[in-house]
């Protein structure tokens, strides 16, 4: 039996990170056996019972050097999140790093290099392409069964800006980079372009902070997309409602079909009128809710589990430093676009 991947923390503040550490607890494949933050007095508090008795390090190249993990979870603000990653790849570490991984394309590019030099795998936190609806909806694209594609449409719609602490990083400018996009909006951006294999071509933006909080960034965004394959597409994204219960919705629409998948649930409807689907062109796909914990349930674990099975098996990754890029694009275009009031084109790479 192979030892325990050695996996350490760096970053244990992260509204995402208690999650990620639930996820791994939740491994036996995984030892936790280190942590970093720049307040250890805040972070140590935070760690789970079972891992307080685990090193807790205020300096990083010390963790680092001492510790030697195999892998490094990366849940840091954006815009100290490059250089960690780059200190964590030049130290031999595979990286997992909390999405976007930046808070913009020019500062990822030099984390994405340290990457590639090291010779090291990379993913991160854009679940959905783990989520079996998500393997789904990409298979029927991948046969034909939508024909060519038209239309997506994408929506993140969840709570206020008041409910989430306006006070916190998730808020600023000069920490994030950007606002609901950056942390919600991107996980569609991600899932369009995995889903139907094109790259956004053109971006049109309307950003606004309309929520009335002392906020730097956007806490509503609309988006129109032009897409490779010729498809155009629409992202709404909005912190706006009064209580946990988000409203999302994904469709994707071709000349022989569509999908449509609500509240990122476990139901699937589509229909394609392609000859194999004769019988029953109209379709409810279900899928078997998990009860597993940690961030993202049974996705988080199949993520780390393939993220693993890059670096020890050869298997190949779901996700490349080039992927985090082109989504980092899209952020950097939109912004542009709102800022300017023009459409801002991208050269697909």
């Amino acid at each position: 039996m192979s030892a325990a991947v050695r996996v350490a923390q760096i970053g244990v503040i992260h509204p995402h990170a208690a999650g990620f550490r639930e996820t791994l607890l939740l491994m036996p494949e995984v030892e936790l056996v280190a942590f970093y933050d720049p307040d250890p007095a805040a972070a140590r508090p935070l760690l789970q019972p079972a891992l307080q008795g685990r090193p807790l390090y205020s300096d990083l190249a010390t963790l680092l050097r001492e510790m030697r993990p195999e892998a490094a979870l990366i849940t840091l603000p954006n815009d100290v999140t490059p250089p960690a990653i780059t200190q964590a790849a030049e130290a031999s570490a595979h990286i997992f790093a909390e999405k976007p991984c930046a808070r913009t394309t020019t500062e990822f590019r030099s984390a994405a290099q340290a990457i590639r030099k090291a010779g090291r795998q990379f993913a991160t936190g854009y679940l959905r392409r783990a989520s079996a609806i998500g393997g789904t909806i990409k298979r029927l694209v991948e046969e034909g069964l939508l024909g060519r594609l038209i239309s997506v449409e994408a929506r993140w719609i969840t709570t206020s800006v008041a409910v989430r602490n306006p006070a916190h990083y998730l808020f600023s400018r000069e920490r994030s980079g950007g606002g609901i996009l950056h942390w919600l909006g991107c996980h569609w951006l991600d899932f369009i372009r995995w889903v139907t294999s094109a790259e956004v071509t053109e971006v049109a933006a309307i950003l606004g902070t309309l929520s009335g909080e002392g906020i730097s960034v956007e806490d509503t965004a609309a988006l129109s997309l032009r897409y490779s394959n010729g498809m155009i597409g629409s992202l709404h994204c909005s912190y706006v409602t009064d209580k946990a219960t988000d409203q999302l919705f994904f469709g994707l629409r071709g000349t022989l079909g569509w999908v449509i998948w609500e509240k990122s649930g476990h139901e699937l409807v589509a229909r394609s009128t392609h000859p194999a689907w004769a019988t029953a062109p109209t379709r409810v796909l279900r899928f078997e809710p998990d009860a597993v914990g940690g961030y993202g349930g049974a996705e988080g674990i199949a993520l780390w589990r393939r993220f693993i099975a890059s670096f020890r098996e050869g298997v190949s990754p779901l996700f490349t430093v080039e992927d985090a890029l082109r989504v980092l694009e899209v952020l950097d275009a939109a912004h542009q676009s709102a800022e300017s009031g023009r459409r801002v084109a991208l050269t697909p790479a």
